[in-house]
């Protein structure tokens, strides 16, 4: 574990560090390090000491939500983060500019201060903490001591800023405090400006503003208010940044406030406060961010926040939610990276970013993906499977009467993508098998959803973009998920169709005549088949059950005999029965899904699997560099083009880099072929805060130590780069590899399997499990020894033959060891 003291700071950034009782950081890495048991990830800026990249923290409930930076930057926005965005979203990450600030100015001696740097490196030092659900902000300047904690409470449409303000001088303070915003209320600010509208409530004493040409979101008012009585305020940005100012000086804080509301302003909400403090008192203030179409719901949420204590009861509720969630499992092992990343870190990243706000830093996506959401909702089989049921429930509802669906949609309006990409459907039947195999639920499939109908695409139409309307064909989810497997076609090797493009997008050219075959989708198919026939037997559907069996081992025979390459398993057939990924090509001669899939979905003859996971590792695993690729040699010349994947420069991205999600699913397939090291070292080489635990490393990869990524670039002079973080479906995948197959912790209806694959140097570990009102403590010893295989258990000093125990939810902490 790499546990240090904090850096050398000034003796003013040493006193405002000893307030904190954490005087250690777990894995510093010269720009920050986690505090709170790995709950929190601090940041320590100071002069031009500040990491490579913008650091953010996401923060979201289901309906409402924001980012925010190291630097105080980032945005807000409601129902809808791509549509309706509140204040505007920034990806630059050179100047990641700010679009909301709090401003403290001391009215004795003129003197301005921002609780968050918002960039500046000459106002003294600043440290960040990135915690679930919330940021906080310290600060020391002209003898006041800020602390500015943010959050979004657990289900309202509101952002709570709670500025703490401490008097360490000798004479009273007199401050104005000032929160300024930067309207969009829609996608971009500079279509939105001219129709804004802003109007000042005396009454409830809020400023409020719309988008009154907005056509799905015109009736929703955005809001600021503050715990204080508002003594100045404006509607107008060129009023308060002046002519020469900006976010960083605006000269408005230098002038009475016009309070001048309305439309044609160049659009922004500007309120102002005064407070005295004395010497050695603290006092709190509150300001507000929020959205409704209800002005009623405005007024309640206004002077409800209004107290502190209710700003404070909701923190702490938010907290505990995290707490509870995250806390279903519990893992202790000798490897500390992976204890923080698996307690905490990889289901806030899913839920927070990827299921309530799907957008971050690099991407402001908004829509859901058909595929995406399930995969994720995978991930919290333990931890909330009702997120997964519900997620079900959600993409059942986006599919067409002919049993394809939406590649993504927009909510609320639900307009979307109709396309010919192949697999988006299988992952319903997939992800259903799995919630009703890992909770014993299976209810869910007798569940009535309606479908969608909407014009079919034309022969040579690719896809569509249109609003579709809901069908009178309301059917179960056991229906829907028949539908998708009866959708899928075969060609001419006996093999699924690619379609426009199977998991991978980016090789949308492959199939896009209509006879391109995915050797990939036919492991996956062959998977799904497998854990779908079942189900079949649970609906009683006898005939369907035995025809998949027969179709499951058609399948398994027909990729066997066509797409074995001597030494791994090719990717796909172009739509001139052309071999992709096969040692015949130049580029693409291996790709990694292939052969990760084949082990995955149990279905390759074992030799062949063991050969394929050998050439996996042999040409894609670059320990050196700890890279995971996708494929190699990239796409650079080749005549045949695959898709949009050859845009990318070799290297980069699908193109030859490492695309995080699919290295998982290789780390994963080591763990069950049982090469427990190769599947250890894959898992650390992904481990966001291995790659990090150095400040070289950390300037190298530059993303978030704390959060995984969606892929790092092979390419010089970019090697190590890490792409876009946070909104990745590689957390959850990442969490399940972890759990489920490197540690072996697996749950099937009420029983649990503990089936490890750590390797001998790997030692012993536990495993906290809560099962309703019990608590399992799992003790898995011997690994030291060497021993593989988890032959027998002793269950509350009893041993119990075999790795499965039967679950009891009795209020009792019952005791395994393995």
């Amino acid at each position: 574990m790499n546990s240090v003291n904090i850096p050398k700071m000034d003796n003013k950034a040493a006193s405002t560090h000893s307030q904190n009782p954490e005087a250690n950081y777990e894995f510093f890495n010269g720009f920050g390090g986690f505090v709170e048991e790995g709950r929190e990830y601090e940041i320590f800026l100071e002069g031009n000491n500040k990491p490579p990249a913008p650091w953010i923290n996401v923060i979201a409930n289901e309906k409402f939500g924001f980012f925010v930076s190291e630097s105080g930057a980032g945005f807000t926005w409601a129902g809808n983060s791509r549509e309706n965005k509140i204040t505007p979203w920034s990806n630059d990450p050179v100047s990641d500019r700010a679009s909301e600030a709090i401003y403290i100015k001391d009215e004795m001696t003129g003197k301005v201060m921002t609780p968050v740097s918002l960039g500046r490196s000459d106002r003294g030092n600043y440290r960040v903490k990135h915690g679930f659900g919330y940021s906080v902000f310290h600060h020391e300047e002209e003898n006041i001591t800020q602390e500015l904690t943010v959050f979004t409470p657990l289900d309202e449409p509101v952002k709570l800023w709670e500025l703490k303000l401490t008097n360490t001088s000798d004479r009273e303070k007199y401050l104005s405090l000032t929160y300024y915003v930067e309207w969009v209320l829609g996608t971009e600010r500079d279509q939105t400006n001219p129709y804004i509208l802003s109007d000042y409530n005396n009454e409830h004493e809020y400023l409020s503003a719309k988008s009154i040409y907005n056509y799905n979101f015109h009736k929703h008012s955005a809001f600021i208010f503050s715990s204080e009585m508002i003594t100045g305020y404006t509607g107008d940005r060129q009023e308060f940044f002046g002519l020469k100012g900006g976010i960083l000086n605006p000269e408005g804080l230098d002038i009475k406030l016009s309070n001048n509301t309305g439309v044609c302003y160049d659009a922004c909400g500007t309120i102002q406060v005064s407070v005295a403090i004395k010497p050695n008192e603290c006092k709190t203030v509150i300001f507000g961010l929020g959205q409704s179409v209800d002005l009623e719901e405005i007024s309640i949420l206004r002077h409800k926040y209004n107290q502190i204590s209710k700003v404070r009861a909701e923190l702490e509720r938010v907290k505990n939610y995290w707490a509870k969630t995250l806390g279903t499992i519990k893992v202790k092992t000798s490897d500390r990276a992976i204890d923080i990343m698996v307690n905490g870190w990889l289901l806030y990243q899913t839920i927070s970013c990827r299921i309530n706000a799907r957008a971050a830093f690099y991407q402001c996506g908004g829509a859901y993906g058909f595929r995406d959401q399930l995969q994720d909702a995978l991930s919290l089989l333990y931890a909330d499977p009702g997120a997964l049921k519900k997620q079900i429930l959600i993409a059942s509802g986006r599919q067409f009467e002919e049993g394809d669906v939406q590649h993504w949609w927009h909510p609320p309006m639900g307009i979307g993508v109709r396309t010919r990409i192949s697999d988006d459907l299988l992952w319903l039947p997939y992800a259903t098998a799995a919630y009703a195999r890992g909770t014993g639920d299976y209810s869910i499939l007798k569940e009535k959803v309606a479908y969608l109908k909407g014009p079919l695409l034309e022969e040579n139409q690719q896809d569509a973009m249109f609003t579709p309307e809901q069908s009178d064909m309301v059917e179960s989810v056991y229906e829907h998920c028949k539908k998708t497997i009866l959708y899928t076609r075969t060609g001419e090797h006996g093999l699924p169709l690619m379609g426009g493009g199977d998991w991978n997008d980016g090789m949308n050219e492959v199939g896009i005549k209509g006879t391109g075959e995915s050797v990939w989708l036919g492991w996956f198919l062959y998977a799904l088949l497998g854990d779908f026939i079942p189900l079949c037997y649970q609906e009683d559907d006898l005939e369907f059950a035995k025809e998949l069996e027969q179709r499951k081992e058609t399948l398994r025979s027909n990729i066997e005999e066509n797409t074995w390459d001597g030494e791994w398993y090719l990717r796909a057939f172009y739509d001139d029965s052309t071999k992709l990924g096969s040692k015949e090509n130049d580029e693409c001669r291996i790709d990694s899904i292939s052969q990760s899939w084949s082990v995955i979905s149990k279905g390759a003859r074992k030799d062949r699997a063991l050969a394929a996971m050998h050439s996996a590792k042999r040409y894609l695993v670059k320990e050196e560099e700890g890279i995971s690729l996708l494929l190699a040699p990239p796409f650079d010349k080749t005549n045949k083009n695959p898709g949009y994947i050859k845009n990318y420069y070799p290297g980069i991205r699908e193109n030859g880099g490492q695309y995080t999600h699919a290295a998982v699913w290789l780390a994963i397939a080591n763990a069950m072929i049982g090469d427990c090291s190769m599947a250890h070292t894959l898992f650390t080489m992904l481990n966001p805060i291995h790659i990090t635990s150095h400040r070289k490393d950390a300037l190298k990869y530059e993303k978030e130590p704390y959060v995984m990524i969606a892929d790092i670039s092979l390419s010089a002079p970019y090697t190590g780069r890490g792409g876009w973080s946070w909104y990745t479906g590689s957390a959850g995948w990442m969490y399940q590899g972890l759990v489920n197959w490197f540690l072996g912790i697996r749950k099937e209806g009420d029983y649990l399997i503990i089936d490890p694959a750590t390797p001998a140097s790997f030692g012993n570990f536990s495993v906290q499990y809560k099962h309703g009102t019990a608590i399992y403590e799992i003790e898995v010893e011997g690994r030291s020894r060497g021993i593989l295989t988890a032959e027998e258990l002793i269950l509350d000093g009893e041993k119990m033959e075999g790795n499965r125990i039967k679950l009891l939810d009795d209020g009792k902490t019952h005791l395994i060891v393995v």
